[in-house]
């Protein structure tokens, strides 16, 4: 029999496989186009075909052999020849196709779980970044992430690992700041032999330097994590730009000390549940008198001066506002009156450092300390601060051999 006619007749110029068998499942002709044996499609067709005698109508049947990988899309037409009844049967190799659904597919996870992801950052945006540690986490599926910001005097690094629900803050040298370009695998200080890749490479924005680096043991680069970078960046800027904004907002400009309305803040909300409070009021002395003098250049000189003696003492529980004009205060907290005593002297050579710079203006000023600890009143320490002040203004200028009332 000439089954040319008849595959043309049933499958109109289709191109790939073409098998004939009669209703018993016998193959009569196959023009093996594909590498599949006739038992593979004997076991195929008597899976999905069952009883072939019972085929009136056309069908369309898929093959997935995984072992090959290979994929196949069937139509089986059912036919007469010579008085025969025969099924002939197209088979066409979607195993590309396939792929590359599954490729897309993968894709649309991708997307999918970015898509996730700006939506997080959009609800945190407005978080810290001990926020944007947990969304990089999380996005990333990584095993560890350390965040790098530039200060002034050292770097600060955001840490966080695999099951933690907080980062960690800690502090390193400026000099052992982390350089590395992009994609580039090194060791951090702090972390021995474990190998970090440098995700975002010393970035600046808003004139602070940042830059990101992660641990994850099934991944040697960050390829697979480039649809998140756009985002990540975003979201490390936002909280740098965010932090500049807060930190304008809280510190006064001519000195870089915390301003008033800071001072008022913590007054309200953290200076009461501390467990001791010491409170350092601080006056200029002879401000007026430089300002008629010399000018008010110099006079914003001699705050200026007056400022960066307490911020030489600050530190993580002592912190100094300038209260405007010439008035300063220094508060420290949870500490002992020995240590009180002990941050005094620390500030007046702070002070005595500054003056005797060479060629610069000496810089007078007047403090009076009042110390509290356990059920302490703040308006009882305040005033009693500011009555030792006004002491200690008054015999600075009688000891200098000036009137105690002079400006």
């Amino acid at each position: 029999m000439d089954y040319s006619e008849l595959i043309i007749n049933c499958m109109k110029g289709k191109i790939g496989e073409y098998l004939v068998t009669d209703v018993n499942g016998e193959i009569l002709f196959r023009n093996s186009v594909e590498k599949f044996s006739d038992d593979q499609w004997n076991a195929w067709a008597e899976f999905h075909l069952g009883d072939m005698s019972k085929i009136n109508k056309e069908m369309v049947w898929e093959i997935s052999d995984r072992r090959s990988r290979s994929y196949f899309r069937v139509l089986t037409v059912p036919t007469e020849a010579e008085g025969q009844k025969l099924l002939v049967h197209h088979i066409y190799n979607t195993s590309d196709y396939a792929n590359l659904l599954r490729e897309v597919s993968g894709y649309s996870k991708e997307w999918r779980e970015l898509s996730k992801m700006q939506t997080t950052v959009l609800e945190r945006l407005s978080g810290d970044y001990n926020d944007c540690m947990v969304v990089i986490m999380e996005s990333l599926d990584i095993d560890s992430a350390v965040l790098y910001i530039e200060r002034e005097k050292f770097v600060e690094s955001y840490v966080m690992e695999k099951g933690d629900k907080d980062s960690s803050l800690q502090r390193i040298d400026k000099d052992k700041w982390p350089s590395g370009k992009k994609g580039s695998r090194r060791f951090l200080p702090g972390f021995g032999t474990k190998g970090f890749i440098c995700y975002v490479s010393e970035k600046t924005v808003g004139g602070t330097r940042y830059a990101l680096f992660i641990n994850d043991d099934d991944t040697e680069s960050e390829e697979p994590f480039q649809m998140q970078y756009n985002v990540i960046r975003l979201f490390i800027e936002n909280c740098i730009m965010r932090e500049q904004i807060v930190y304008e907002s809280e510190h006064d400009q001519l000195t870089g000390l915390s301003n008033k309305g800071k001072y008022m803040s913590m007054m309200e909300d953290f200076f009461p549940n501390c467990k001791s409070l010491a409170v350092y009021n601080m006056d200029v002395n002879y401000l007026k008198r430089t300002n008629d003098t010399y000018g008010h250049e110099a006079g914003d000189a001699l705050i200026v001066k007056s400022a960066k003696s307490l911020l030489m003492v600050e530190k993580e529980k002592v912190r100094g506002f300038r209260m405007g004009g010439d008035e300063f205060m220094l508060i420290a907290w949870d500490l002992s009156g020995e240590e009180a005593e002990k941050l005094k002297e620390e500030w007046e050579k702070a002070l005595a450092e500054l003056n005797s710079i060479p060629g610069e203006m000496e810089c007078v000023i007047a403090c009076g300390l009042a110390y509290g600890e356990g059920d302490f009143d703040i308006k009882e320490l305040l005033k009693l601060a500011d009555e030792r002040m006004y002491e200690n203004k008054a015999a600075i200028k009688k000891a200098r051999g000036d009137d105690p009332n002079a400006r």
